[in-house]
């Protein structure tokens, strides 16, 4: 209801200035959703009502983070549902898409952990969403895939802003400059999980990951290697809140479980390095391993994609850290 409230309002102060405005609700907007409650994803958009009244000179004001199921229910998106919805409306159209927000773009790392971070002027789709699945938290990842998708072009800055200010997000993965790291993001709360003891067959591998899966429990980070006695040792990540869950998971499977060892390390952080130009540039990963050994910084897990590297250390080496490879990559 928030949402349709603001959207009255900034109508009423448009109209007030003498501005033609129109508000519309997310389904009078024609945003069609899953059924999904607080989690619904856009199917579709009927944009024949909003294009009608941009034809008429309105200003159409459209409540984002909401739309309506095929059954004719009110739904919300989720985390990240307004932008969605504004790239959403934005691909329809066929228009750019600005977001006016509480920070001046997207940086190379949060200010928050280190202040000097650099601004970027501009990013490629692929890099932002690989931040963004790694911690960033400025734009959701799925407002940035659907932007890609459909060819959106991106541009994030702090409201009431000079023009041009902010971070321009667009499709195109080639290199601004030539630094191999764009941007370092860091995921709290992070829990490594090993199981030990699992028979060496692809069926109790499968039903471990099946059990996981049909509880919630996101996995990241997996490893899996063979030990002396050829038996399985699987190790991955998950998030700190989900610890809970895979205990549940253990216990309700017992017979899955009985002879499996697991066990729990907690109290880590994921730091991820992201760029394009890693595939460009050889030592990335020995320089980030040289860096943190060269401040007796012990890092537990490093997993790898084509963009990015990341490694889990000790939360309480954080700090350090964030400052050692931010300062040695230039960030």
């Amino acid at each position: 209801t928030g949402e349709q409230q603001t959207i009255a309002l900034l109508t009423i102060a448009l109209k007030s200035a003498g501005i033609d405005a129109i508000s519309l609700t997310g389904f009078q907007a024609g945003v069609k959703t899953t059924s999904t409650h607080t989690k619904g994803i856009i199917v579709d958009v009927d944009v024949s009502r909003v294009r009608h009244h941009l034809d008429e000179g309105k200003i159409v004001v459209v409540a984002g983070f909401q739309g309506i199921t095929e059954t004719g229910d009110i739904s919300t998106l989720g985390r990240g549902g307004s932008d969605t919805s504004a790239v959403a409306l934005a691909a329809k159209l066929g228009y750019a898409c600005e977001i006016y927000t509480d920070v001046a773009g997207i940086y190379r790392v949060d200010p928050r952990h280190y202040p000097k971070a650099q601004k970027l002027d501009h990013i490629s789709y692929d890099e932002l969403m690989e931040m963004s699945s790694l911690g960033a938290g400025v734009i959701e990842t799925r407002s940035v895939e659907l932007a890609k998708k459909y060819n959106v072009p991106l541009y994030i800055a702090k409201s009431l802003s000079e023009k041009g200010s902010g971070t321009t997000i667009m499709n195109q993965s080639y290199m601004f400059e030539e630094k191999p790291i764009t941007g370092l993001s860091v995921t709290d709360n992070v829990v490594m999980v090993t199981l030990e003891n699992i028979d060496n067959n692809l069926t109790t591998v499968t039903d471990v990951f099946n059990h996981l899966s049909a509880n919630n429990i996101s996995l990241d980070m997996i490893s899996q290697t063979i030990d002396k006695d050829n038996q399985f040792v699987i190790s991955f990540s998950i998030d700190g809140h989900d610890l809970n869950l895979l205990y549940e998971t253990i216990k309700s499977n017992e017979s899955l479980f009985k002879s499996v060892k697991y066990t729990v390390k907690t109290g880590l952080v994921k730091l991820s390095l992201v760029g394009v130009g890693m595939a460009s540039h050889f030592g990335v990963a020995a320089k980030v391993f040289h860096l943190l050994a060269q401040n007796s910084i012990a890092f537990r897990t490093v997993s790898t994609s084509e963009i990015s590297i990341s490694c889990t250390i000790s939360s309480e080496d954080q700090s350090a850290a964030i400052n050692t490879l931010a300062e040695g990559f230039g960030l």
